[in-house]
């Protein structure tokens, strides 16, 4: 079937253009919203501009397909095949991708507000400058995306695969990222205030300069993480971080403000805390064995049953 077959037929009324050969097929700036194109083949198509709001594109395969700000509002893309189209400009808002593949694909500028990607594969993804409040990307795979800049606010996070991935300047604030996996991910400069990173894995992730005010950390991999020069900037949230019983190993807290930082039961082995603004944390029961602690201020913290062997004092002594 052809361009002109399938645009007279829809003019007719017909929306079934269900598991149709159309690979590379040409249809720029066409009509046809709730069509239904379920499993068809459009892979190296060029659907640039077309209107496809709510339309059924479900396990469709548009792979290497061009859909440059075309319109899939309320669309159904579930389990579809979108590895290395090009999605830049294209408006998703309230699409469902569920399951979908977007392996590669560039998302520049998408709106994707309201889009549910549960268990996507958005790996290697560009979603640079894009609009992904109200999404929903739990257990979705966005590993090495480039995500840049990205407002994340409010985002559903959930054991998400962010490993290596680009976050640099990113707004996560409100964001749930329960158990997710920021291994090697760049953090910096982001905004993850009343952030839910309970049980993450950040291990050698790099936070520096970001603000974690009133974020949840409580058992979080942190081990060999950057946090230098992280901040509890005053803001919408509160400005207490909830590192309880995390794990910082290794990790570079150098010059970190964390007043009023609850850090009860966690383990700060080898931890470099040099400049650390501490004042009215809770250090009850932690382990700062090795840890280089000078220049830190301890005023108004509780300091209980605290392991500082072999940990370089604020003065700059050593701890027998």
């Amino acid at each position: 079937m052809d361009v002109q077959e399938i645009l007279w037929q829809y003019g007719q009324g017909n929306r079934d253009f269900s598991r149709l050969d159309l690979q590379n097929i040409n249809i720029i700036q066409a009509e046809l919203m709730e069509a239904n194109l379920s499993r068809t083949a459009l892979d190296w198509a060029n659907l640039s501009g077309t209107n496809l709001n709510r339309a059924n594109l479900n396990r469709a395969d548009l792979m290497h397909a061009k859909l440059i700000s075309a319109q899939l509002i309320e669309a159904d893309l579930i389990g579809a095949d979108l590895s290395d189209a090009d999605l830049s400009w294209v408006n998703l808002e309230g699409a469902k991708l569920t399951y979908a593949n977007l392996s590669n694909a560039n998302l520049k500028q998408a709106i994707l507000t309201n889009v549910d990607f549960k268990s996507a594969n958005l790996s290697g993804a560009n979603l640079v400058g894009v609009k992904l409040n109200g999404a929903n990307l739990s257990r979705a795979d966005l590993s090495k995306a480039n995500l840049s800049g990205i407002d994340l606010t409010g985002a559903n996070l959930s054991r998400v695969d962010l490993s290596r991935a680009n976050l640099n300047g990113a707004d996560l604030s409100g964001a749930n990222l329960y158990k997710a996996d920021l291994s090697r991910s760049n953090l910096r400069n982001g905004d993850l205030q009343g952030a839910i990173l309970q049980g993450s894995n950040l291990h050698k992730a790099n936070l520096k300069g970001a603000n974690l005010s009133g974020a949840q950390l409580k058992e979080s991999n942190l081990n060999l993480a950057n946090l230098s020069e992280m901040s509890l900037q005053a803001g919408r949230l509160s400005s207490q971080i909830d590192l309880s019983s995390a794990s910082l190993v290794g990790a570079n807290l150098s010059a970190a403000i964390l007043k009023n930082a609850n850090l009860g039961y966690a383990l700060l082995h080898q931890t470099y805390l040099i400049e650390v603004n501490l004042k009215g944390a809770n250090l009850i029961d932690v382990s700062l064995m090795g840890a280089d602690l000078r220049g830190t201020k301890f005023r108004n913290s509780s300091l209980c049953r605290i392991n500082f062997t072999e940990t370089i004092m604020p003065d700059g002594s050593v701890h027998p």
